[in-house]
This record gives C-alpha cells, sequence and structure tokens, in this order.
C-alpha cells in the first residue's frame, strides 16, 4: 500500500498543488518551495530518511505543473 501511494498517490498529489498553487499564488518558487517544505517535514515526521529522495521527485512534479499552468496563462494573455 505505501508503495503504491509513493508511485500514484503522492506524485498525483504534488502535480496538482503545483497546478492550483501556481492558480492562486502565481509565484512557481513559492509553491515548489511550499511543497518541497511540505514533503520534507512529512519525511521526518510520518516516513524514514530514504523517502527523502521522493521528496525531490514530488517537488519537480510540482515545478512541472507549475510551469504548464504559468506557460498556459503568459500565452494566454499575450
Amino acid at each position: 500500500m505505501e508503495f503504491l501511494m509513493a508511485l500514484i498517490i503522492f506524485p498525483l498529489i504534488s502535480f496538482l498543488f503545483g497546478v492550483f498553487g501556481q492558480i492562486l499564488i502565481k509565484k512557481v518558487y513559492i509553491v515548489v518551495g511550499i511543497t518541497f517544505v511540505g514533503w520534507l517535514i512529512a519525511t521526518f515526521t510520518m516516513f524514514n530518511y530514504t523517502f527523502l529522495i521522493w521528496v525531490f521527485v514530488y517537488s519537480v512534479l510540482a515545478l512541472i505543473g507549475s510551469a504548464i499552468v504559468c506557460f498556459t496563462q503568459k500565452t494566454k494573455n499575450d
């Protein structure tokens, strides 16, 4: 179950947080920073240190989601 969560559910949550965070906050790096800090706290409170690899993967997914929304908003405004 934990493997399924790490492979499907958590990446989906990170990507969606990147998308909705970009819509609400409108700053790519702040959204990614919040995602990184949130997963980092979860690493040391609920998981073990090996989950730290996934923290970086989830942060990149949040960056991709934010970048997609940022790009579409810029092309929509131009």
